[in-house]
């Protein structure tokens, strides 16, 4: 991988993709003066066949009373001798998906092990990732930096980045973090700055960015597109160069994300296989499993849209010529593989289709993940794109976790300058009284003498918004306040809550759909003495208090900057959170 000297203070940073299936940590160790490198771990237990691979199963083998007791390729072994006696946790990501993702797809996936929570298998498995590489990391790592191993010196100040899909938002953060401090790698009262999010559409732009020699085309204007097809999300996303020195990136539009990854392919490779089996004595759930596991292990990776394939599963006595099963194998036609790959392949066209049209034309199609690794998905992708003169380029590597390598790249350059909001995020307001919209339960009498409906939400930045936004509230007082030095506001997200929707139901209660992100508190006793009074039409007085919220597209941040006497600060936004 390329590298840069570092100029800074001495650090240690981790980044972990946990995804559906497989899960990678990569890791940097940053010295003044050195050249950093990014290095993968590539040695997990139970993998020593595969010692240069560093993907490991996200799996999580539970006991009868729901204790962890084994992890990843281990967790896999020796399955049979513990039936009934253990439960394993698998594709446990997708349970975290927020409804607008589950909606968008019916994804069956398993439960999880009896008597065991969510949190607890994250905080298990995120455990499991972060000893071992800590471990890996003082085995491999030749030592320059000073007294002591490197994780001695620097593990009360050492930095993570997870990778998440594009379609989560703060409320999967939160659950994130208190299953990193669940699982003892950061305290409860650990900084928020070491604990950072990227999401897996920027980590493969790092990722295509770091592998792929751009510097022969790119330049100030172009535009490319990173399309990274994995297990089970799709996520293409459009960026524009917006300076090459230093190297900087804007989305153009908002990403793309849909649920067709390769974990489909299983999924259609079971319902092709139990209806072509059915009322034969090989159609059981237990031999259509070891099929389906044959069909992943090769099948899915070969398939290039030629040869048949065979699925060997049993016996050479095992053979019902009429169901095509001879000697223990089932032949499966090019023809159905095809219609197996046929349902995934349509919604990731339908997808970027959906991109481009919004994006215009892009001088550039990068494309990684799992799935790519295909040669019948790539080449269909490909014939896709040749109609508007655009040649995917596949710059996978197989060994290689897109997310994880990229996401260690994002930690060292942030190549990316703006991303868009992931989700709406707002405040209550009053607005003056429409009787078209709004019935007077709600309406009464500013000190202005205006007629007002108080409870609406106001968006403060729409999701899928790409720039930096700064909008102004007045808060009005009907005498001078003699205080401020509780001031706070709510801080709500939605992705369904319009712009002057009532915020809250009859009983006070936040609508469905719109959250409290966080309180915005602050002490504002200083600005009283610079409050003014005015007289409004009634006569009466009134003081006003100017409030301008600034929130970043590239994080959900948010801060209050004051004009006149300038004070300005931003805090990472946690859902139910005081900031």
């Amino acid at each position: 991988m390329s590298a840069s000297t570092y100029d800074g203070p001495e650090k240690l940073v981790f980044a972990i993709d946990l995804g559906t299936t497989m899960s990678a940590v990569a890791f940097a160790h940053f010295v003044s003066g050195q050249k950093t490198r990014f290095r993968l771990v590539t040695r997990w237990p139970g993998q020593q066949d595969y010692a240069g691979d560093c993907k490991v199963p996200s799996v999580v083998r539970y006991d009868s009373i729901g204790h962890a007791m084994s992890f990843g390729a281990e967790a896999l072994e020796g399955q049979a001798e513990y039936v009934g006696t253990s439960q394993v946790a698998k594709w446990y990501k997708l349970h975290l998906h927020p409804e607008s993702m589950k909606s968008a797809n019916n994804l069956s996936h398993p439960p999880l092990p009896t008597g065991v929570s969510l949190k607890t298998v994250y905080t298990d498995m995120l455990g499991y990732l972060f000893t071992h590489s800590r471990t890996y990391l003082d085995s491999t790592s030749l030592d320059t930096g000073g007294h002591g191993s490197i994780w001695q010196r620097l593990k009360t100040n050492f930095e993570l980045c997870l990778t998440i899909p594009n379609g989560w938002n703060e409320s999967q953060q939160q659950f994130l973090r208190a299953a990193i401090v669940a699982a003892g790698i950061f305290p409860t009262n650990h900084a928020p700055e070491r604990l950072k999010f990227v999401s897996e559409a920027e980590a493969a732009v790092h990722f295509a960015i770091e592998h792929n020699n751009v510097w022969s085309w790119l330049c100030v204007g172009k535009k490319l597109v990173i399309c990274d097809a994995g297990e089970v999300t799709v996520d293409s996303t459009v960026y524009k160069c917006t300076s090459t020195l230093p190297l900087r990136f804007e989305v153009v539009t908002a990403s793309e994300c849909v649920q067709a990854g390769s974990a489909f392919l299983d999924l259609e490779a079971e319902r092709a296989l139990k209806k072509r089996l059915e009322g034969s004595r090989y159609g059981t759930p237990e031999i259509v499993d070891v099929m389906v596991r044959e069909f992943k292990r090769k099948t899915k990776r070969r398939f290039d849209g030629g040869k048949d394939s065979i699925i060997q599963f049993g016996l050479p006595s095992d053979t019902d010529r009429s169901y095509g099963i001879k000697m223990g194998r089932l032949n499966l036609t090019s023809a159905e593989i095809k219609a197996i790959f046929d349902s995934p392949i349509t919604t990731v066209d339908g997808s970027i289709d959906n991109l481009l049209a919004r994006a215009g034309h892009c001088d550039a199609f990068l494309l990684v993940g799992g799935f790519a690794e295909n040669a019948y998905f790539s080449e269909s992708l490909k014939q896709r794109l040749s109609s508007r003169g655009i040649e995917p380029i596949n710059i996978n590597e197989p060994t290689k976790k897109v997310a994880a390598e990229g996401a260690i790249v994002w930690c060292a350059k942030q190549h990316v300058v703006t991303q868009a909001v992931q989700t709406t995020y707002g405040i209550e307001v009053s607005r003056p009284f429409d009787s078209g919209r709004y019935g007077r339960s709600r309406s009464y009498v500013a000190v202005d003498g205006q007629l007002m409906v108080s409870g609406l939400f106001s968006p403060l930045v729409v999701k899928a918004s790409l720039t930096h936004v700064m909008r102004a509230f007045v808060r009005t007082y009907a005498e001078k306040p003699t205080t401020l030095a509780d001031f706070e506001i709510e801080l709500m997200s939605t992705d369904c809550i319009a712009d002057g929707a009532y915020s809250r139901n009859c009983k006070g209660q936040l609508k469905r759909g719109l959250q409290l992100a966080c309180t915005l508190r602050a002490d504002l006793s200083g600005v009283i003495p610079h409050m003014r009074q005015h007289r409004a039409a009634s006569k009466s007085r009134s003081g006003a208090l100017i409030f301008r919220s600034r929130l970043s597209s590239v994080r959900p941040a948010c801060a209050p900057p004051w004009s006149g006497m300038s004070k300005e600060f931003a805090k990472v936004i946690v859902p139910n959170s005081v900031v």
